[in-house]
């Protein structure tokens, strides 16, 4: 019976090769994305989870509440991973990770490179997190000061085919670091990426329950209350933080954050790692479905689109005894090996294209994912719902034909089925202008971020990190030698940079009536040049002079957040007191001698925060303005220019504009997945209307002939057929706006600057028209060939 259900089905498949070729390529179009989109949102809810303790591994990160300003750290003080171990036995184990900085020279023999991703850790790291050893002792690998653990990465960048165990790192200070282990190469779907470890005992610092800056990991034990946790760290912040902070009116307070919820749920500015977003996991799901849902319709549409030539089949097989059930076994059979022919070759272009949607999603999914419980599952689910599901209602629908009717060549079908069909192709309609539209606001707001005014100029300026003190000591000596380089307009220098994260301090600001109040101010330092370089605006006041020798002691800069903050109605000379800050344990004072204008020194995702620079000339960014034209020539001429000052190092640089839009860089990639997405599930969609546009042609032939001969036009034969349709894209109309409205709306909240939606009104009705141009030439090409034909032919029963 199965046997003969499977060679009849392939017998009409491959009898109607463009219905087929139709079918299976939506479906395989709309299975091949679906199977990526899976591949992706199932990478992306991995993350962490290959730590045999991960659900008992929580981070503690820092709320800060001010009297007129609220934060959060992804960082906690020094000592508390060592009080929460020693002094807390629910706390089975506590490590921190504490980052070396940036462009750290390591060397070994003639090998040298500048390294980003160090950190100090306690030598308990290894019991917490699952990082696997490939050579030395986990257990000890970290127990002695300057000993270093290594990944298989960097140890074959640094030692080749050689054995590492034993051997020497000395970084630019000419400390020396002895190679303990080499472990495995941290699995890229974590939060927290390092290339290589230290251990914590290297540096003794002094520890301060005022200053943050580690990352700091508890384990708990298994089924732990976590409430009885938050009991201790109040605890701990009564007895040890409170002091500190509550006489200046700063609250503090610890959250613990499971680690496999950090990359889709944490928003905290200043992680390890660029995150996730958890909206981005449903958005790609619900395209996934929808991709899906399409396909199941084109295939419905397509097979009842082709009730006429398949009714005198089901006449006869009924009148040579054929029961009902029989016919939808039949009809059902077809459309599963329908589906597994597009499942087929959906597997073998996941294959073939996996590699390119790696390179697109910025990622490095293996083909053995294809293996996974959940990817199998929804494989078997789709010939379920595609192959069984959605072809039961073409099944019911042609085996409901009435044998006499059909066998004198008089299809009528039910009236519901008309009004189902009208209701799938709403549907679809909802879906791609829904999808249009969401792909157009997102381009938009991207395009928003690439272009706005960020208050600074980031073209041609390249930046150069100085990796060591005495290059730091010489800093105006190397500006000066840069001023000469041809090529370069202007040279300027600051301990930091647009997109990069600023420090904070504590300290006392004067308010409009003269009081000194406590306030965390973000600050750093810079050089006269460097806003001038940056192409700043000083918009009240002046900028640092070298005129006025007083500005190195006392002179400070600030944004207008800052003035709006302090509510000053005269900014310039008020003050700033660093307290107890001066060699001689006094009070240090900068005196505002100008105002810049607000610009973006973190990203578009958040809010302009008030800031003061203060002036100093020992930096360790140069920034370099170039001249218009050939930036390469300028790039060989600087780094000439640095060969001749310091032979021994690596000429390292970025360019400005490209390291400030990278951190838009995982929204770009996710961006361009759901627009390629998107395009190919408007592309399915149109299959399917290709098929609702040819069953309503057929339906019609007779109508067409009619009015032809009576002298109807083409045209107005084409808007006659069309006029249905385009009721069908006003109704989808009225559904995908709202939706679209409120999903564009939740996703453009996620930015402190965005586009206005009701701007977008453009994009809204562009949608709706390009619906209306698709379904015209659709339906236009059908009833033009319906039109085209002999009337004779389609009248010749009558």
């Amino acid at each position: 019976m199965l046997k003969n259900l499977l060679t009849i089905a392939w017998r009409n498949i491959r009898k109607d090769k463009t219905y087929s070729a139709i079918n299976i390529l939506g479906l395989t179009i709309g299975i091949t994305c679906s199977m990526f989109l899976l591949l992706y949102i199932l990478d992306e809810l991995s993350f962490d989870r290959y730590h045999t303790n991960v659900s008992n591994i929580y981070r503690v990160v820092s709320n800060i509440k001010e009297p007129d300003n609220a934060f959060t750290w992804a960082v906690a003080q020094q000592p508390l991973a060592p009080e929460l171990r020693d002094n807390y036995p629910e706390v089975k184990n506590a490590v921190r990770f504490n980052g070396m900085g940036s462009k750290r020279l390591m060397k070994y023999k003639d090998r040298e490179f500048y390294e980003d991703n160090l950190y100090l850790a306690d030598s308990t790291v290894f019991d917490m997190f699952t990082y696997p050893f490939v050579a030395g002792d986990p257990n000890t690998a970290l127990d002695q000061p300057f000993s270093i653990v290594l990944t298989e990465k960097m140890a074959i960048k640094y030692f080749g085919t050689e054995n590492p165990l034993g051997q020497m790192l000395v970084n630019q200070d000419n400390e020396s670091f002895k190679v303990t282990g080499v472990m495995k190469d941290v699995p890229l779907n974590s939060h927290f990426v390092f290339d290589a470890l230290v251990s914590n005992s290297t540096r003794r610092e002094e520890p301060s329950w005022g200053n943050f800056g580690v990352f700091t990991y508890i384990q708990l034990p298994e089924g732990y209350d976590i409430n009885k946790m938050y009991a201790s760290l109040a605890k701990i912040l009564k007895e040890k933080v409170d002091p500190i902070f509550t006489q200046y009116n700063i609250t503090i307070k610890y959250e613990l954050q499971p680690i496999a919820d950090i990359h889709l749920h944490s928003k905290i500015q200043d992680e390890a790692e660029a995150g996730g977003d958890i909206s981005y996991i449903y958005i790609f799901a619900a395209v996934a479905a929808f991709m899906l849902i399409i396909a199941s319709i084109n295939y419905m549409n397509l097979a009842t689109a082709r009730s006429a030539s398949r009714a005198r089949e089901v006449g006869i097989r009924k009148v040579m005894g054929s029961m009902r059930g029989q016919l939808i076994a039949q009809f059902i059979a077809e459309s599963v090996v329908i589906t597994l022919l597009a499942l087929a070759a959906s597997l073998v272009l996941i294959y073939a294209l996996l590699p390119q949607f790696n390179e697109l999603s910025n990622k490095q999914l293996p083909f053995g994912y294809i293996l996974q419980a959940p990817v199998l599952l929804s494989l078997v689910g789709i010939v379920v719902v595609i192959g069984v599901l959605g072809g039961s209602y073409p099944a019911l629908y042609l085996s409901g034909f009435n044998p006499v009717t059909v066998l004198k060549g008089k299809v009528s079908g039910k009236g519901g089925n008309a009004v189902f069909r009208k209701v799938l192709v709403v549907a679809q309609f909802s879906i791609s202008i829904f999808m249009l539209i969401s792909t157009l606001v997102v381009y938009d707001q991207l395009q928003y971020l690439r272009s706005k005014d960020l208050g600074f100029s980031k073209e041609r300026i390249v930046r150069i990190l100085l990796p060591t003190d005495e290059m730091v000591n010489h800093t105006a000596a190397i500006e000066e030698s840069m001023r000469q380089t041809k090529g370069v307009t202007s040279v300027g220098s600051s301990n930091s940079s647009p997109g990069f994260g600023i420090g904070k301090l504590l300290l006392q600001v004067e308010d409009n009536e003269g009081k000194l109040s406590e306030r965390g101010v973000d600050l750093f330092e810079g050089d006269y040049d460097f806003v001038s370089t940056l192409g700043m605006t000083i918009v009240e006041g002046r900028d640092f002079s070298r005129d006025v020798p007083s500005d190195t002691i006392y002179g400070a800069l600030v944004n207008e957040a800052m003035v709006r903050r302090m509510s000053w109605t005269n900014p310039i000379g008020k003050k700033f007191v660093f307290k107890s800050s001066g060699p001689n344990g006094e009070d240090l004072e900068r005196r505002v001698v100008g105002v810049v204008k607000d610009y973006h020194q973190n990203s578009l995702y958040d809010a302009i925060e008030p800031l003061m620079i203060y002036l100093d000339l020992k930096n360790s960014l140069i920034f370099i303005k170039t001249e218009e034209g050939d930036v390469r020539e300028s790039l060989a001429a600087i780094e000439k220019t640095w060969k001749g000052l310091y032979p021994n190092y690596p000429f390292d640089y970025q360019f400005l504009d490209q390291d400030f839009n990278s951190q838009y860089k995982s929204d770009e990639k996710r961006s361009q997945i759901f627009t390629a997405f998107s395009g190919l599930t408007i592309f399915i969609a149109c299959l399917g209307l290709l098929g609702l546009a040819a069953f309503t042609t057929e339906q019609r032939t007779k109508e067409i002939g009619v009015r032809k001969v009576i002298g109807a036009s083409v045209n107005g034969l084409v808007l006659l057929v069309a006029k249905e349709f385009f009721v069908l894209v006003g109704l989808g109309t009225l559904l995908a706006y709202p939706l679209a409205w409120y999903f564009t709306n939740t996703w453009l909240q996620s930015f402190a600057y965005k586009i206005e939606l009701k701007g977008e009104w453009v994009t809204f009705i562009l949608s709706a028209v390009l619906a209306c141009v698709i379904t015209l030439v659709t339906v236009g090409y059908h009833v033009v060939r319906a039109a085209a034909a002999n009337p004779v032919k389609a009248l010749r029963d009558e």
